[in-house]
């Protein structure tokens, strides 16, 4: 249930959304005495129809649609309903277990049983991809091409069926350039543009990215803009870090200063030697922040990276150990999930 939910969250259908959605049929069936009369007494209000929802999502094994009349709400309310979308995350909303399984019987429609993993959905994702409005995909702006091909490779993983609803945008095109400065540029020229998709721009949490981005964060931007950065982590409040005054490791919070990509591609890949954590290194200082930036040399960065791009194809080959750190990538994808919440 929770891949559905988060499938329809990017799109927009999110749990406010949906209940707003709910509250306005509502009231506007209830107004109307031809669709009032299709049932009988008085008009039921929200708190009635999710009551009927829940009670019927908790008898397992049986069909929500079972036994329930042409005059019953939930028939006024949802059989015309022209996306079923909203609704249906209205009742994972509703549903009692936070994890349970969610089926579609099609047999009726397609007379034939379908497999758990057939395809079923692909062609109407398809047909559904021809409208660039909200069931476009949800596209995701990095500082350059290395971020966005790991995130895309680290989505594979942890949540793959994000896959196709959610697309990193790809700089790997002659004279592309990255970094924080030429990411601000894209975002405002996605917004002069008019560019249909609902778009997150999604930077380092670092000291420059912090500084890059602190024009762009203060200017008006369409709804379907965020401007955002890796959230904060646990893991890097402890983090080993040296100078600018000693050459001894030091265990500092980096979150907001030196929270690139690389600390987020798991502890197993920021292990060096003796399984020590590779140490940020501070570098230039930001007068108008009042605070050092910092980040991995560069050897230490490529290493961090390779040590990703093997843990990806371990988990793809199979091989994956079941010990593998994704947090950090599960913490940005939830990021990005989330940003129109």
């Amino acid at each position: 249930m929770e891949s559905l939910r988060e499938r329809l969250q990017v799109q927009d259908f999110t749990a406010a959304q949906a209940r707003r959605r709910f509250a306005e049929r509502l009231a506007s069936w209830a107004r109307d005495p031809v669709h009032g009369d299709r049932w009988s007494g008085e008009a039921p209000d929200e708190r009635m129809v999710e009551d009927e929802i829940r009670q019927r999502l908790a008898d397992v094994g049986a069909p929500f649609w079972e036994n329930v009349p042409d005059s019953h709400p939930l028939n006024a309310l949802f059989r015309e309903d022209e996306d079923f979308r909203s609704l249906t995350r209205l009742l994972l909303e509703c549903a009692p277990e936070p994890q349970a399984e969610v089926r579609l019987d099609l047999t009726e429609i397609a007379q034939v049983h379908f497999g758990p993993r057939h395809p079923v959905a692909s062609s109407a994702r398809a047909a559904q991809l021809d409208r660039l409005d909200r069931d476009a995909p949800l596209l995701v702006l990095t500082e350059g091409t290395t971020d966005a091909r790991l995130l895309a490779a680290g989505m594979e993983v942890t949540h793959p069926y994000l896959n196709g609803f959610v697309t990193f945008f790809d700089f790997a095109t002659p004279g592309a350039e990255g970094g924080v400065a030429q990411l601000a540029k894209t975002v405002s020229a996605f917004a002069a543009a008019g560019v249909a998709n609902r778009f997150v721009a999604l930077a380092d949490n670092d000291t420059e990215s912090h500084a890059g981005l602190a024009k762009l964060k203060s200017q008006p931007l369409p709804e379907r803009c965020r401007v955002l950065h890796y959230p904060s982590l646990p893991f890097l409040r402890t983090y080993p870090t040296l100078g600018p005054y000693t050459d001894e490791p030091v265990l500092t919070d980096i979150n907001g200063t030196a929270g690139s990509l690389e600390m987020y591609l798991g502890r197993d890949a920021l292990q060096g030697d003796a399984d020590r954590l590779l140490p940020v290194q501070w570098r230039s200082w930001n007068p108008r922040l009042r605070r050092y930036q910092g980040s991995l040399i560069d050897a230490d960065k490529q290493a961090v990276q390779e040590r990703f791009r093997r843990k990806v194809e371990a988990h793809r080959a199979g091989d994956a150990t079941g010990d593998e750190d994704w947090s950090g990538i599960r913490a940005i994808i939830d990021t990005i999930v989330n940003a129109f919440e």
